[in-house]
């Protein structure tokens, strides 16, 4: 009898879901970790962002791919690189997205802001045809309604920004500012009868390093660069952030919505920021180091997800099963889905089961040195078979030499080439057949 009385107790205290919640995902073109005050950052004003933080749960482990293009493929659909990357600003025509999945458990998705996954003709190809067209549109990934930049045409994305929509392609809307009409997309996209998916894929900080119409510069040349407006950039992304909560509070929607904030891979390694404790940080953007990938990322649901702190380790691979399990859709049986969802962690019922993030960074692009890694909080592996305590030579300057390593380090590192090796069978999923080269044994779960 005691046994029941103590699981009936556990049940009433447990958060209940509701049903079909909204979903906000947030992700911050070119914004590292060290940029937040909520991360220890004290450069820049990001009082939205740290309130955001603040309401729900920080998360101090979270990683993203080096670079963007990366990054936004393995997000968009919860698979490693290494089973889907193809080409630079690419998203190949044959995976599904988390839009498609939420289209089909009955959503409805829009996307603001950055694409640049139908195809991007590279600068140093121009002319060859790299890879235009190649990819997938908005309506392709499984997005109702989109206002983006970057489908086709490059343009502006600031100040008189090309921007295209269901209605018009490219369309350039002289005297705006991009941000702004993408937020104004954002916020009506949520007065909806019916669950709505917003992928709010922010255009800053990313550079060129231009004001903002809260800039002094404003009133001057508007696409004038200058690194010294990149403090101007991260506080408007915290004031469309900030325009973004307050309207679901405004519409009475707040408790309904899983609200997720992180950005798309470092800062750029022009900016340098400045830590609370005094700490420099130089952005590692295109990087292997921490400070290329760690990203901020925050969970915010009041009454399911508790403030607080979580040192899980979250990989981007992650996002899409968590959406799916938020809102109680059904993954495809037809493919491999890297990751694991994160809702157990959202409502404190169980800490994370990922013991290491596994990468495979293949950018495509000049000067990067395409590599596979892995590591977890304190360790970390690479393929040519660098092994870092990566805790305390953050910046990877002394690699261990076998006389360094410890017995528990050495198990850890025998696990981790297991994982670089792919052969660790955590989901029991066959080979990918859309990449026969990578063998049987590629079944990294």
């Amino acid at each position: 009898m005691a046994h029941r009385v103590l699981i009936a107790t556990l049940l009433l205290a447990a958060p209940v879901l509701p049903v079909s919640p909204n979903i906000i995902l947030i992700l911050v073109d070119d914004l590292g970790y060290e940029t937040l005050g909520s991360y220890g950052g004290a450069s820049y004003d990001t009082p939205s962002l740290d309130r955001l933080a603040e309401s729900g749960l920080r998360f101090t482990h979270a990683y993203a791919m080096p670079l963007c293009s990366p990054s936004r493929v393995k997000l968009m659909t919860g698979r490693y690189n290494a089973r889907n990357y193809t080409k630079w600003g690419v998203l190949p025509k044959d995976e599904l997205t988390f839009a498609n999945i939420l289209q089909d458990a009955g959503y409805r998705t829009h996307v603001a802001g950055k694409w640049q996954l139908w195809g991007h003709d590279l600068v140093w190809n121009r002319g060859g045809g790299c890879c235009l067209h190649q990819g997938q549109t908005p309506g392709d990934a499984g997005f109702d309604d989109y206002l983006v930049w970057y489908l086709g045409d490059k343009g502006s994305r600031y100040a008189d920004p090309s921007l295209s929509s269901r209605n018009d392609d490219g369309k350039t809307r002289q005297g705006r500012y991009g941000p702004d009409l993408l937020n104004d997309f954002v916020l009506e996209a949520m007065q909806s009868d019916q669950p709505f998916f917003i992928y709010y894929s922010m255009v800053l900080a990313h550079a060129p390093f231009v004001p903002t119409p809260d800039s002094d510069g404003w009133s001057g040349d508007r696409h004038a660069e200058d690194k010294a407006h990149f403090a101007a950039m991260v506080a408007y992304v915290d004031k469309m952030v900030g325009k973004t909560l307050a309207k679901l509070d405004q519409l009475g929607i707040r408790d309904e919505t899983l609200v997720l904030l992180t950005g798309d891979n470092g800062t750029p390694s022009a900016i340098t920021s400045v830590m609370q404790d005094g700490t420099k940080i130089r952005g590692g953007k295109g990087k292997t180091i921490d400070h290329g990938s760690h990203v901020p990322f925050i969970a915010s649901w009041p009454g399911v997800i508790e403030p607080g702190v979580s040192n899980a380790l979250v990989d981007f691979t992650d996002v899409l099963p968590t959406l799916a399990d938020a809102a109680d859709a059904n993954l495809p049986s037809d493919r491999i889905f890297d990751g694991h969802s994160l809702l157990p962690v959202f409502r404190g019922e169980a800490e994370h089961e990922r013991e290491w993030i596994f990468t495979d960074y293949r950018a495509q692009f000049p000067n990067i040195t395409e590599r596979r890694y892995v590591h977890n909080r304190r360790y970390k592996l690479y393929d040519d078979g660098r092994f870092f305590d990566w805790e305390n030579d953050i910046l990877e300057q002394n690699p261990l030499a076998d006389a360094e390593i410890t017995a528990e380090a050495a198990a850890i590192r025998e696990s981790f080439r297991d994982a670089l090796n792919l052969r660790l069978v955590t989901n029991g999923h066959p080979a990918s057949a859309a990449f026969p080269e990578l063998g049987e044994d590629f079944v990294v779960g």
